[in-house]
């Protein structure tokens, strides 16, 4: 048991560095210093309806009836949480905490990889570019490079994409902001094209508003057939750890999921996250969960708020039938 509890406090170490933190406290120049935490209002539910351009029939208002489960799930959790829900097909919106800032763990590995996209639409780099691994680029944590390659092998820009969103590298990571993009740009970025807000205070910082901004973006391009972006969805297709908002969706007879989900997650020891289209049949949803807690439940409660919102979404859907 002893060995158990040693294994799991070391693993969440290894995390710390590139993915999350604790907000109370903040490690600057080598000394602790205590941050007061924000006073925060009592979550609210918010429908945000759509603005009446789509041919699909909605409901004429998403009352009590429709997100009751979700909301007693939410509001009895043990910790702070966001969610926020977008039909990508007519842009009705469901949000809870929205603008609380989370600790983003690797979820904003998702964000970021945004703005490499962009360069690459603006000819500043190709996915041809190749880059040197060298000792300086490697960290702990969820990382695969180390083990796949020796200082000194070069990979190229595309393949350095595919092991951070497929393996949710941190040496991958590392090596773009080393060598493409500075992390540091996320913040000015984000507030530039959507008005919204990532931070960075010993860790990464967002909330469910920013994080369904940016992936309503990735499914437009996706959608409009954007060949980077079209890519972009087939690798978070495949990425790893898609068992959050993915296990509470319906199963078939062999005990998978019925639908595909794109999705990107983030842990580390003060947050539990997931970030997902849903592709439901032809209506797609994105579902958005913040945490700022990891625990044994943490998982199975994103299973139980994702299994709620897909049964609202059904009946949602059922309005057009």
């Amino acid at each position: 048991m002893l060995r158990r509890i040693l294994a799991f406090v070391l693993c969440l170490a290894l995390c710390v560095p590139f993915c999350g933190c604790n907000k109370e406290t903040v490690k600057e120049s080598g000394e602790s210093s205590v941050k007061e935490e924000a006073s925060y209002a009592p979550p609210v539910m918010t429908t945000i309806m759509p603005d009446g351009n789509s041919d699909i029939l909605l409901p004429d208002m998403i009352d009590e009836s429709f997100t009751a489960a979700f909301r007693e799930t939410l509001d009895n959790a043990p910790y702070a949480c966001a969610l926020y829900y977008v039909d990508l097909e007519t842009g009705l919106s469901i949000t809870y905490n929205p603008d609380r800032m989370f600790a983003g763990a690797s979820l904003i590995k998702a964000e970021y990889l945004m703005m490499i996209f962009e360069m690459i639409e603006n000819g500043q780099v190709s996915y041809d570019n190749m880059y040197t691994y060298t000792a300086g680029n490697k960290k702990g944590g969820t990382t695969k490079i180390p083990y796949d390659y020796e200082f000194g092998d070069k990979l190229s820009l595309k393949e350095i994409i595919e092991y951070v969103v497929w393996h949710s590298d941190n040496t991958g990571y590392n090596m773009l902001q080393v060598y493409v993009r500075s992390y540091w740009d996320i913040m000015d970025w984000a507030d530039k094209r959507y008005g919204t807000k990532f931070e960075y205070e010993g860790c990464n910082w967002l909330n469910a508003r920013g994080v369904a901004e940016c992936w309503k973006e990735i499914y437009d391009r996706y959608k409009n057939g954007d060949e980077n972006y079209q890519w972009y969805v087939s690798l978070l297709l495949e990425a790893n750890e898609n068992k959050f908002i993915k296990g509470g969706l319906p199963k078939g007879a062999d005990g998978e999921s019925m639908y595909e989900v794109a999705h990107k997650y983030g842990m580390d020891i003060n947050a539990s996250n997931d970030a997902a289209i849903v592709f439901y049949e032809d209506r797609p949803y994105f579902l958005t969960i913040l945490t700022d807690y990891i625990g044994i439940n943490t998982q199975s409660f994103m299973n139980e708020v994702s299994s709620e919102v897909f049964a609202m979404h059904e009946k949602i859907c059922s309005y057009n039938e």
